[in-house]
């Protein structure tokens, strides 16, 4: 007899149970067959796995919500767990539903989880985020389309994989987030070049948290790092005068195209205040904050804001030249950005932007505040 046969006379014999059964009675056949399955779940081959997946399927059309919440509950931590069934709790709307499986399953690819991630709320990246290990493709779109809760939960997540753009992108997000900042200096894969970032990003309060808080051998390097930037602060750049700036661009600010070669022009020709103003109108980020980014330790933040007005690597590499020699990025450092630059894509960069715009606003509101 094939497979099919003990199949449809298995759900025949639930429909007739159904039928007669009210709603809990539906719920009790869904969860004997369930704990049938679990307990033995070790032993059935994946021809037999399948058979439970048709089975709870056709089961799930005919239960209340708090049936499925179980249902998650209990096939989550289970290795072999039905497929299908696994699939269709992940994608539920319902977190409750949801959020277990996506949490702990196993089942789950990475491709699963990566749409689920584009497709679905917030609450369900945290339960993703909460994993117990996150490949790279995964950790990098949760950072992606995730908000600040959910980059904290990839941040402070020890099994979390994080590529050396994911890491770049989440400490730029860091900047006026003391949460994040704090949590990615506990990280023990960050790089030397953005641990040192992170610090001197950061604020006061947070410096003195994490001596506080760092092993004897974590501290020391704090105290290094910090004496470093220490001996590396100077006179402040002086403020530019952008009104005249402003004016050249203005001819020319309502096509994009011209404006993204004008870039190029001015930046060969070190016209910084013109290359500001043409990038503030592409982007919509304020002189004050394009200056921000010139003027930074390192040059992540700048070819970020380059790939998200779409600027290509001729571009953006004349763009990021302007920091002079002392700030550029040479040899391997330059390579490492021309290499983020090519896997960011505009979207992604877009967001990014977005996020540090955010902070911008909320530190700075927060210092008129004090």
């Amino acid at each position: 007899m094939s497979q099919a046969a003990p199949k449809r006379s298995i759900i025949g014999e639930i429909d007739l149970a159904l039928a007669a059964g009210s709603g809990d009675k539906r719920i009790k056949v869904l969860m004997g067959v369930t704990d049938l399955f679990v307990t033995s779940s070790e032993h059935f081959t994946e021809a037999e796995t399948k058979l439970f997946d048709d089975v709870m399927g056709h089961l799930i059309k005919h239960v209340e919500r708090r049936a499925l919440v179980e249902l998650g509950r209990r096939l989550a931590p289970v290795s072999n767990a039905p497929l299908g069934i696994i699939k269709s709790l992940a994608r539920s709307d319902a977190i409750d539903v949801s959020g277990p499986v996506l949490k702990q399953s196993k089942r789950l690819s990475d491709d699963d989880l990566i749409e689920i991630a584009k497709t679905k709320s917030q609450a369900h990246l945290v339960n993703i985020a909460r994993r117990s290990h996150i490949n790279e493709p995964v950790a990098d779109v949760l950072v992606d389309h995730g908000d600040a809760e959910v980059a904290n939960e990839v941040a402070i997540n020890d099994g979390a994989r994080l590529s050396q753009l994911t890491m770049a992108k989440l400490v730029m997000r860091a900047d006026g987030d003391d949460r994040l900042t704090g949590a990615m200096s506990r990280r023990s894969d960050i790089t030397p070049a953005l641990f040192k970032r992170l610090l001197q990003q950061a604020t006061e309060t947070v410096r003195e948290n994490m001596l506080v808080s760092a092993r004897p051998e974590q501290a020391a390097t704090i105290r290094q790092v910090l004496d470093e930037i220490s001996a590396q602060i100077g006179k402040p750049p002086p403020a530019r005068n952008f009104a005249e700036a402003q004016r050249t661009v203005a001819a020319f600010s309502q096509d994009p195209d011209l404006t993204r070669r004008k870039i190029l022009e001015f930046a060969d020709a070190n016209r910084i205040a013109e290359m500001i103003a043409a990038l503030s109108i592409l982007s919509g980020v304020p002189l004050d904050q394009i200056e921000t980014l010139v003027n930074a330790p390192t040059a992540f933040g700048l070819m970020v804001l380059c790939r998200s007005v779409a600027l290509d690597w001729n571009t953006a590499g004349a763009v990021l030249s302007v920091r002079g020699p002392k700030r550029a990025a040479p040899g391997r450092a330059y390579d490492e950005l021309r290499g983020q630059f090519d896997d960011l894509s505009a979207s992604a960069a877009q967001q990014l932007v977005h996020f540090w715009m955010g902070r911008q606003k909320i530190a700075r509101n927060f210092s008129q505040a004090v």
